[in-house]
């Protein structure tokens, strides 16, 4: 069954989405376990014994928080009757317990109302490090109903206090927190910035619990890139050491992005049995956000899997969780999933009640005042910290200064009397022959300049045309297909010339949508490899299956051919010869085998491309596709051979020498 355009595209963000909302819940726990390290009220010399039991209790909340979530309550109503005649810094520590309490079973608007009450206790006090906690606090579960603008602003306060008391957990944790909503907003860039800040704080703890949430937000970054195999590696080794410290909720964190990643990359089976494992870690540690979330991952994995019954089922239990726990980011993300299934199934009338809804929780996220408010909070952060640095530097630039004149006037002055020294030798010794090696070594120089100036400007022009061709002629053909699917539902073209010529448009602008990426994938990689190209040759192969079901598709690369690179114009050129072999075999030649070899032999890098299909006269002059394929192979240096016969098949072989390799631009 063919996908429907609109319900490709609604998956295309849930891909996104999936990745972007992962770990929010577990930052907001493990946030305030970091200044745990230290000691939040400074102790004085008249310390009572009921003060230090309150400090020990209130050390044991964050350590339950990771383990074992039933005991919170019982503390948390403890530290709140042990500071009842205590000074506000001790009842602080009783609302940041009840605060950790409310958020492990969701309770987020509870959270908030604590935290605001202990920075008002906090009002008069020096206790910095609690101060920090309750703004991370508050700025977390924000973000978790979704109201980013006031996170971000929390997140640079804590950000500050921190810097100024040189507190490397605090100053990683904030980050990490900075990076997670730069995630959710699609800036990717910027969220690595901060990731890596944090990564780099907290480089000699990476058994700690708060490096693996922030090592499992950069294994979501590579995913929401697809950058698989990275993602992979770092959810392996967050599961390994997430069961060495005990962490189910961390451990659950990984398998799900592992989860994520085989589904992404269609390795459905996979990704069905992490998401099973998920969810037993999700029920038995009573996360309804993230039982929730694994509900609509199955939900989705199902529908891929076409079992929309199954689908329905389960996003409409994650929705039903959603709506009980108020969590409108992922409840507008559960929506759109279920639209898309009711599209592929053409029930349009539940999907358009279901599209109301998905467009009315997706409004309240993408808000106009929100979007510039944390633009504004992100600029006076960034202002405040250009201008301290520029005070620390001045005294130095300023020093500075002095020796850089006397250096100056030195080199102005050996550099008039080289001169005229030049200018003598000029006049009096070997004046031609120094002329003509001035001439010489200039034009050696102009050539060397220019030669570098022209790479600079391939290279910025490749990027450029990356980028145009992503921004600009992706979206106008995205468009298009939008648009004749629109006329398609918007009037009765159903079995007519009108709505074949309309599916003819829109199958021909998704191939060359298909043939947009490919190009964008080359021309943003320096060198590619044959294992880059065996994913792209495999996807097209997935994709000829679908539309052919009774060709058998074999196709096998050597191993020593696994990590040999090419340059970006051979990778392109092997990958569009390979494909257009694909499709005159799939398309012409009625065959029933198609096998694909590549593999080295004697320095020589030689790949088949064979089917047992009704052939042709080889002796006839070859067509321009034939042709194509051969300048493509020629323009790499390497040699293109075709055999066919009538009724005998036909055989194509590509030979490149491997010394070849790499040497294009």
């Amino acid at each position: 069954m063919k996908l429907d355009q609109s319900f490709i595209t609604r998956l295309c963000y849930a891909k996104a989405f999936f990745y972007m909302k992962k770990i929010i819940v577990v930052f907001a726990i493990l946030l305030l376990a970091i200044s745990c390290k230290k000691e939040a009220v400074n102790k004085s010399i008249t310390q009572t014994v009921t003060q230090r039991q309150i400090e020990r209790d209130y050390r044991r909340v964050f350590y339950l928080s990771k383990v074992n979530t039933d005991s919170l309550q019982f503390y948390a109503d403890k530290l709140e009757k042990e500071t009842a005649n205590q000074p506000n810094e001790y009842k602080v520590m009783a609302i940041i317990a009840k605060g950790v309490y409310y958020g492990n079973f969701n309770s987020y608007q509870l959270v908030l109302e604590e935290f605001e009450k202990g920075l008002i206790l906090l009002k008069n006090s020096k206790a910095d490090s609690l101060r920090c906690r309750l703004y991370i606090g508050i700025g977390s579960n924000s973000q978790i109903i979704g109201n980013c603008p006031k996170a971000l602003a929390n997140f640079y306060k804590a950000l500050r206090l921190y810097e100024k008391l040189g507190d490397r957990f605090g100053i990683a944790d904030v980050n990490a927190h900075i990076a997670h909503i730069h995630i959710q907003k699609g800036d990717i860039d910027t969220a690595k910035e901060h990731l890596h800040i944090a990564l780099k704080t907290l480089a000699r703890d990476k058994k700690d619990g708060f490096y693996l949430t922030t090592s499992h937000a950069l294994a979501n970054v590579y995913g929401m890139n697809g950058e698989y195999d990275k993602a992979l590696k770092l959810d392996e080794e967050g599961i390994r050491m997430s069961d060495s410290i005990g962490s189910e909720k961390i451990k659950a964190m990984f398998l799900d992005n592992k989860a994520n990643c085989f589904m992404y990359s269609n390795q459905l089976d996979s990704a069905q049995y992490y998401f099973d494992e998920c969810l037993k870690l999700d029920l038995k540690i009573k996360n309804n956000k993230q039982i929730a979330d694994s509900y609509s991952n199955l939900g989705y994995l199902s529908s891929l899997k076409k079992d929309y019954p199954k689908a329905e089922k389960l996003l409409f239990k994650s929705i039903d969780m959603l709506k009980t726990i108020k969590h409108k980011p992922n409840l507008s993300k559960a929506y759109s999933l279920l639209v898309g299934v009711y599209e592929q199934q053409k029930k349009f009338e539940k999907a358009l009640k279901v599209q109301k809804e998905y467009q009315k929780d997706y409004k309240l996220i993408i808000d106009e005042r929100k979007e510039a408010s944390l633009a504004e909070s992100r600029i006076i952060h960034e202002t405040q910290q250009k201008e301290r640095k520029l005070a620390e530097n001045k005294v130095e630039l300023l020093k500075k200064e002095v020796e850089s004149k006397r250096q100056n006037a030195m080199i102005i002055i050996l550099s008039v009397l080289v001169f005229f020294v030049v200018i003598v030798g000029y006049l009096i010794y070997r004046q031609q022959h120094l002329k003509v090696n001035q001439q010489k070594q200039e034009f050696q120089l102009k050539s060397a300049i220019a030669q570098i100036e022209t790479q600079n400007k391939l290279q910025d022009q490749r990027l450029s045309i990356s980028r145009d061709l992503h921004d600009n002629i992706g979206a106008q053909l995205t468009f298009i297909i939008s648009s004749v699917d629109n006329v398609k539902y918007g009037f009765d073209v159903k079995n007519s010339p009108l709505g074949s010529k309309l599916d003819n448009i829109s199958d021909f602008t998704k191939d060359t949508i298909i043939e947009l990426r490919d190009t964008i994938w080359a021309m943003n990689n320096n060198h590619i490899t044959f294992e880059d190209l065996r994913v792209r040759i495999l996807n097209f192969i997935e994709k000829a299956k679908l539309a052919k079901e009774d060709i058998q598709f074999k196709f096998s690369i050597e191993d020593a051919l696994q990590e040999t690179s090419l340059s970006s114009i051979q990778g392109i050129n092997i990958y569009r010869t390979i494909q257009e072999a694909l499709n005159n075999a799939i398309k012409y030649a009625q065959a029933s085998e198609i096998i694909i070899d590549a593999q080295l032999s004697n320095e020589t890098i030689k790949i088949n491309i064979d089917d047992n299909g009704k052939g042709f006269d080889s002796d006839m002059q070859m067509g321009n596709g034939l042709q194509n394929m051969q300048k493509r192979i020629e323009d790499i240096g390497g040699v293109f051979k075709i055999e066919s016969k009538n009724n005998e098949g036909t055989s194509i072989t590509i030979l490149i020498d491997k010394s070849e390799t790499k040497t294009s631009i």
